[in-house]
């Protein structure tokens, strides 16, 4: 909706607040009466759509109340007031031209920083009274907004399979590409029809849930920061299950991400913020802080091992991290499936504390650190926790971080693990030189590659190739144009491959690496393997699909190959 149609409320800090480590949402730090009277709304119903929240800190001024902030000691004065009067106006201004109605509800010292600011504006609500009047009539706004009673929390349920779940690194499409004239459907990225790849094979499915990482969603750019604003500007959370357009029969899963810091010496998320975040964006299940106790670390002066003890210590904080998480969540109140993650280094690490979180009050839990690790040994750490969550009245569900191993895909049946999430089927797509394309026969095929001239990492491949920028436009043009006419059955597989090679082999390739390819890229088009699929992707695309060429293509391909996998193990097709 147009923001001039939203609501804003702005709320003054209060003395109370919960006792955190580290930074959280302004919105969980505050601990009085108006935000008990706000949690307790947003525990019974969905954030409003025409809601902007923003709070008066005797600190930090005026700020969103998705901010991270620290705790403090700091009262408001009308001195202090009067300092901050500057900040204060230079917010309320801007926001109040992107609200309609707003709502003050500030004590004396509080309203003497914005006094002036919304003078004569229509619209600007300021309830007067003690306490317990402007309690009432916060309550009464509240009220008055749209009603989406909170669907609770989702538990996904043991089914005769494991569930999928495909990691999201942004993997955002432009669902209007022209791949004919290689056009965007608008130059801003904001402005684009992008959808989630997860979303392309309508009306099938490519997986059970998004895993999506903290770490990842508070460091990189674009719509990451949607999840984890670092700035004092964020008002409103965008719920993380219509952001990706989740179905019913779907789940958004979040993780702490710890391979992106495992060379730190702490997780620079806390608890608090962890829990908050799946809260406050509305995930379905969360995973707790881990640290990974990974044999050897890289530092700037080279790889470094980490002994037993170092190891342990990591093991022990995911532990007590994850006793603290299931705390916080009980206490908040939080309307989200906590998910214990184990870390261990060797199978006996895993399978010793699996009875330990369960007495915890753990029924869902996820075993980290995998990745690295060779099948062999990921084999007996699976069958060393089986073995323990077996053992149990009640027997835990059991999720794999990070990993999809098809060899173990069978045993990992037999043992009972519930879910995995991995990305490997989805990257191979433009991270393997001969394995891009999975076909609907189960092998893989090479992806013909023509890099955009424009790339600035295909420029710069291409400075030392000794050609015009005019030469080079043409060679990549005629490549494009013979794959199409080779889709038209205009062409034989020799001239297409002469034309995509004539391009290619520029790109620093040496003499065998190219005559490879092209035996691979003459495999690839002499079958025809997409016009076997019956995806959607494959039936709108083409030979576009098996094209290697920048994100509109790659990420298409990366989602049937997804699809591919899925409908494999875990629809046994």
């Amino acid at each position: 909706m147009p923001s001039a149609e939203k609501d804003l409320i702005i709320l003054g800090c209060s003395a109370t607040k919960r006792p955190v480590s580290g930074k959280v949402p302004a919105i969980y730090l505050y601990d009085g009466p108006a935000f008990r009277v706000l949690r307790s709304y947003l525990r019974k119903y969905r954030w409003p759509e025409r809601l902007s929240l923003a709070i008066l800190s005797a600190k930090y001024g005026l700020i969103g109340a998705l901010s991270p902030i620290a705790n403090y000691n700091q009262r408001m004065s009308a001195q202090r007031a009067d300092e901050l009067s500057p900040q204060v106006a230079k917010m309320l201004t801007r926001w109040a031209s992107q609200h309609g109605r707003i709502f003050l509800f500030l004590g004396k010292d509080y309203a003497r920083a914005i006094d002036g600011v919304l003078n004569n504006r229509q619209g600007v609500s300021f309830p007067d009274g003690g306490i317990g009047r402007k309690l009432a009539a916060l309550k009464c706004t509240l009220e008055k907004l749209e009603r989406v009673e909170h669907p609770g929390v989702r538990k996904p349920e043991r089914i005769d399979r494991p569930l999928y779940f495909l990691p999201d690194w942004d993997d955002f499409v432009d669902s209007e590409f022209d791949f004919q004239t290689e056009s965007f459907s608008a130059n801003r990225r904001s402005d684009r029809c992008e959808l989630h790849v997860s979303q392309l094979v309508h009306p099938l499915k490519l997986c059970d849930g998004i895993l999506v990482s903290l770490a990842q969603h508070m460091t990189s750019k674009g719509l990451l920061k949607k999840f984890a604003p670092d700035d004092d500007q964020a008002l409103a959370p965008s719920l993380v299950r219509e952001h990706f357009k989740l179905r019913p029969d779907q789940w958004a899963f979040g993780d702490c991400g710890a391979f992106s810091y495992v060379g730190e010496e702490t997780p620079p998320i806390s608890v608090e913020h962890a829990v908050a975040l799946y809260d406050l964006y509305g995930f379905d299940l969360g995973a707790s802080v881990d640290h990974i106790p990974v044999s050897e670390l890289r530092t700037a002066s080279g790889k470094r091992r980490l002994t037993r003890t170092e190891q342990l210590a990591r093991i022990r904080l995911t532990r007590q991290n994850a006793e603290q998480f299931l705390r916080l969540h009980q206490e908040w109140e939080a309307q989200f499936i906590p998910v214990g993650v184990i870390q261990g280094v060797t199978p006996d690490d895993y399978a010793k504390q699996v009875p330990d979180y369960v007495d915890m009050g753990y029924s869902y839990l996820a075993i980290g650190g995998l990745v690295p690790r060779p099948d062999a040994e990921v084999l007996e750490i699976v069958k060393a926790v089986a073995h323990a969550a077996s053992r149990l009245r009640k027997r835990p569900w059991i999720h794999l971080l990070g990993i999809f191993r098809p060899k173990l895909q069978a045993l990992f049946r037999e043992y009972g693990i519930a879910s995995f999430d991995s990305a490997t089927y989805f990257r191979k797509a433009w991270l393997r030189s001969d394995q891009n394309y999975l076909g609907a026969d189960g092998r893989w095929y090479a992806a013909i590659r023509v890099p955009p001239l424009d790339d600035p990492r295909t420029r710069r491949r291409l400075q030392t190739c000794g050609q015009s920028e005019d030469r080079l436009r043409k060679l990549e043009k005629a490549a494009l144009r013979s794959l199409d006419a080779y889709e038209r059955r205009e062409m034989s597989v020799e001239r297409v491959l002469q034309a995509v090679l004539a391009y290619d082999r520029l790109l620093l390739r040496t003499h065998s690496d190219t005559t490879e390819l092209a035996e691979k890229y003459r495999e690839t088009l002499t079958s025809r393997i997409w016009e076997r699929c019956s995806c959607r992707i494959c039936k709108e695309l083409g030979i576009n699909v098996v094209v290697f060429r920048g994100v509109n293509r790659n990420k298409r391909r990366g989602a049937h190959n997804t699809l591919m996998l899925y409908q494999m193990v875990c629809c046994g097709k």
